[in-house]
């Protein structure tokens, strides 16, 4: 008979598992269970142990990339200073027509604009026309200084093409026609409807050129209203710049970068004042 021995062997005995590891291997479980455990209440408590929060705040959330713009905020109240402005509009062979005093007084908080006809004769039988002839501005602002009791600081002085080059600038301005104006002269016609409506530069120019004195501040309100705007205090200096190159003035480089941040606090700030005109 065959010897089997070598076929069937007998079998190993199991080792025995070291108390320590299963002590381990159980505190280890122990963990993973409770890290688990923990972690599912605070995500539940995150979402107010509510499911539909998910969706919500998916919804609500915006993407981790948008950055999301803290609008500044702009008050005249930090502004300050005088300053009156002489600005007059000739015809095209440089003889003064009408003109402006504008005061811009950030200290009392208000904008004043008065027309004037530089062909009006003044006491002496002069008219302001006559006192520029020649380009004599120094003479006229003093004539202005002692029959308008103010102080003239700077001055502009423009024809009617340079003035509707720098209307242009603005794309237009918004104006409010108090009445209908129908006007034919052999010099230009214009034709408007009551209301308020946006012109284009040349009509902004005949409107002013038909117009009184009064109606004229009145009109030249609305063009300021329609120049310092959040919009163009952006391009400020590209207006300046187009400013500068159609009209004579002393207002400088310098004189506008002084005037830069005033011009945006003012045309961006919720509670401004509004030009007013006088007289």
């Amino acid at each position: 008979m065959e010897n089997n021995n070598g076929l069937f062997s007998k079998p190993k005995k199991n080792k025995k598992v070291n108390p320590k590891f299963k002590y381990l291997a159980l505190s280890f479980l122990l963990f993973i269970i409770i890290l688990a455990v923990f972690s599912a209440f605070l995500f539940m408590r995150s979402i107010d142990f509510d499911f539909n929060n998910i969706v919500d705040r998916t919804t609500a959330e915006e993407p981790s990339d948008t950055v999301s713009e803290i609008s500044q905020s702009y008050s005249v109240s930090e502004l300050t200073g005088k300053t009156v402005y002489l600005f007059m509009i000739t015809n095209d062979s440089s003889v003064a027509d009408f003109g402006f005093i504008i005061t811009a007084d950030f200290d009392s908080k208000n904008i004043t604009v008065k027309s004037f006809d530089a062909g009006k004769k003044l006491a002496d039988g002069k008219s302001f026309a006559d006192i520029y002839e020649g380009g004599l501005i120094d003479e006229l602002k003093q004539r202005i200084n002692s029959d308008f009791s103010i102080s003239v600081n700077k001055y502009i002085v423009c024809t009617p093409t340079q003035f509707k080059k720098i209307i242009a600038s603005f794309g237009g301005i918004t104006v409010n026609v108090t009445q209908a104006v129908n006007y034919k002269s052999p010099e230009f016609n214009v034709i408007l409807d009551k209301g308020e409506q946006k012109l284009s530069d040349e009509f902004v120019y005949k409107y002013l050129a038909v117009s009184s004195d009064t109606e004229r501040s009145r009109i030249m309100c609305d063009i300021l209203n329609g120049a310092l705007t959040p919009e163009n205090s952006e391009k400020s200096e590209v207006l300046f710049k187009n400013f500068v190159n159609n009209c004579k003035t002393d207002i400088s480089v310098i004189d506008f970068s002084n005037a830069s941040e005033k011009i945006k606090i003012y045309s961006n700030a919720e509670d401004k004042f509004y030009p007013t005109a006088i007289g």
